[in-house]
């Protein structure tokens, strides 16, 4: 049985990958507590309006979208670990200027660019560092089994999230993620990471994103653009089917429980069959679960269709993920195609489906007086955006 558990599992991961995990474990552990009350914390505690709550969000994707070449130009100069560092400490600068915008309403439109640096930072980094250091057999298994790491944080983290709101506020909440965020680095920065500084274009970023050979694949990661609806207008939605803030965080937790062990599955059917397939599958799964969510309005509710569409999401992102590392190392031959070029090319793509969905986000919630009405038609929005997924 033992041995049979152990097939589901990575089994050549190298340090890099080790430490990765690590560091990614306590990062999503802090992420996990704060994330999902984020948009709530605008919504209810500082009671912003639908669309001024994806104002926000545009500055951070628009910002981010201008500057991610320069973290691919840090990360190769630098080193990706540096990069991870300055990405996580900008975390903790994010939440403390968040949470003072109730004090200071002009660090509303400060906060966004914040997040956008620590975007910059982190997410080119991390993605190039483990794109690197993947074993080409077991990527599936790599990809899922730090999905299932960052799962069996988001089980606890809710739950303690929405305890200590419940109990002492959100400025205890963003203080415990702060320590927590500052530990992560210990893992990646205890032993010497080995680089060799190279230079990285920030023109050459944008003439890849628009190329012709990579437009089926920027078509396909513009789907992450349902990830903006299920990041800011789901958590919202559901605190008003939930307003108790524990009770909210335990169905949040629920449903990423039963998910997680599904999770090692699809990470080892990603490595012994087409994970075209299995992302064409999942991609329409999860297009389902967005659909159900406009019948939802009841705290069973809400569990189901966070259990489906958890478990969709998973199904995929692990081979989603792993085809487009597999498609990083494929390009390291040539002088401009490196990971790095691939990753930022991941990120671009995926920063202009976000952008695409809080436009549309904006004007459903800016024109459609009836709120029950603009949720909705934002879970078909994140639904049709899902099939893009397919493409890849």
């Amino acid at each position: 049985m033992l041995h049979y558990l152990k097939t589901f599992l990575p089994q050549r991961m190298r340090r890099q990958v080790k430490e990765l995990f690590i560091s990614t474990t306590l990062v999503n552990l802090a992420l996990s507590m704060v994330m999902i009350f984020e948009p709530i914390y605008l919504y209810q505690q500082l009671e912003y309006h639908l669309h001024e709550i994806m104002l926000f969000y545009f500055i951070v994707y628009a910002t981010y979208f201008v500057i991610m070449p320069l973290g691919g130009k840090f990360a190769r100069q630098k080193g990706y670990e540096v990069g991870i560092f300055f990405g996580t400490f900008l975390y903790i600068i994010f939440y403390v200027t968040l949470f003072l915008i109730g004090k200071y309403p002009v660090l509303f439109y400060v906060a966004p660019f914040i997040y956008a640096l620590q975007k910059m930072f982190y997410w080119p980094a991390y993605h190039a560092d483990f794109a690197a250091s993947t074993d080409n057999e077991e990527d599936g298994r790599e990809v899922g089994a730090m999905n299932v790491a960052s799962s069996l944080v988001y089980i606890i983290g809710p739950t303690l999230a929405g305890f200590i709101v419940y109990q002492w506020g959100y400025a205890i909440l963003f203080t415990v993620a702060s320590v927590i965020f500052l530990a992560s680095n210990i893992a990646t920065l205890s032993t010497k990471e080995k680089f060799r500084p190279k230079d990285f274009s920030y023109k050459n970023a944008y003439k890849n994103l628009f190329s012709k050979e990579n437009r089926q694949a920027l078509l396909a990661y513009l789907g992450f653009g349902e990830e903006l609806v299920v990041l800011v207008i789901w958590p919202v939605f559901i605190s008003v089917v939930i307003s108790n803030t524990f009770d909210l965080g335990m169905i949040v937790t629920l449903a990423t429980f039963i998910t997680t062990a599904v999770t090692l599955y699809i990470g080892k059917l990603s490595d012994i069959r087409s994970k075209r397939k299995i992302l064409s599958l999942g991609s329409a799964f999860y297009a389902l679960a967005w659909f159900f969510r406009i019948f939802i309005n009841s705290t069973v509710g809400v569990f189901f269709v966070d259990t489906m569409s958890r478990l969709g999401k998973n199904v995929v992102s692990v081979p989603l993920i792993a085809l487009t590392y597999e498609k990083a190392k494929e390009l390291q031959s040539g002088q401009e195609k490196t990971v790095m070029n691939r990753v930022v090319f991941f990120e671009m793509g995926l920063v202009i489906g976000k952008i695409v969905a809080i436009i549309l986000v904006f004007i459903i919630t800016l024109f459609v007086a009836d709120e029950s009405l603009a949720f909705k038609i934002s879970f078909i929005l994140a639904g049709a955006m899902s099939f893009l997924y397919m493409l890849l």
